[in-house]
């Protein structure tokens, strides 16, 4: 987990309600507290979602045709499928299970993917 918040920006900007704003701008420990993640039998794993993570990885058919948040997730290793049922869930199942904090770690590269890219398609400069 500790490599996954290396590779994750220290700060995601808010891309859709107010594109840049710095009031909208969660820290990664901010990202870390409005979010969880469940599973039963760490094979399917959900993630859950506050409000406040939405402007950063939203990917709604209004922003851009594609939910870049499980394509992000469908291209983590041992990931079988990805989805998203709800406005504030993603599940996936995984090939094999897994640690928690494994779990974990999948999740914020995920984020972090599908937050770049969503920037990089919106051509807002993150400026990392």
């Amino acid at each position: 987990m500790v490599a996954a918040l290396a590779r994750a920006p220290q700060r995601f900007a808010d891309l859709i309600m107010e594109p840049g704003s710095p009031e909208l701008t969660l820290t990664l420990t901010q990202l870390l507290d409005n979010m969880a993640i469940s599973t039963s039998d760490g094979l399917t794993w959900g993630l859950g979602i506050d409000d406040e993570i939405k402007p950063v990885i939203d990917t709604g058919p209004d922003v851009v045709d594609e939910d870049l948040m499980v394509t992000a997730l469908e291209a983590r290793p041992g990931v079988v499928w990805a989805q998203h049922p709800d406005r504030e869930c993603y599940e996936i199942r995984l090939a094999e299970p897994i640690r928690a904090d494994k779990a974990l770690a999948l999740f914020i590269d995920a984020i972090a993917h599908a937050h770049r890219e969503l920037a990089r398609r919106l051509r807002i400069d993150l400026g990392e």
